[in-house]
């Protein structure tokens, strides 16, 4: 967390939001979740090998 920063999450502004196009209805799936203050860390990895048999590479 940033020094200063209260902890509390602060969506940008977004001048014009909401002004242009056609409502839609959305459904998503998705649950909110409470981490306790502690640093969490994400990774994502993509290995690619340089070459790869074609019967595996199908």
């Amino acid at each position: 967390m940033e020094p200063g920063t209260s902890g509390v999450f602060h969506a940008p502004r977004r001048p014009g939001m909401g002004t242009v196009g056609k409502p839609i209805r959305l459904l998503a799936n998705y649950f909110e979740v409470e981490i306790p203050k502690m640093d969490v860390y994400h990774y994502e990895v993509d290995i690619k090998p340089d070459k790869c048999p074609r019967r595996v590479n199908r």
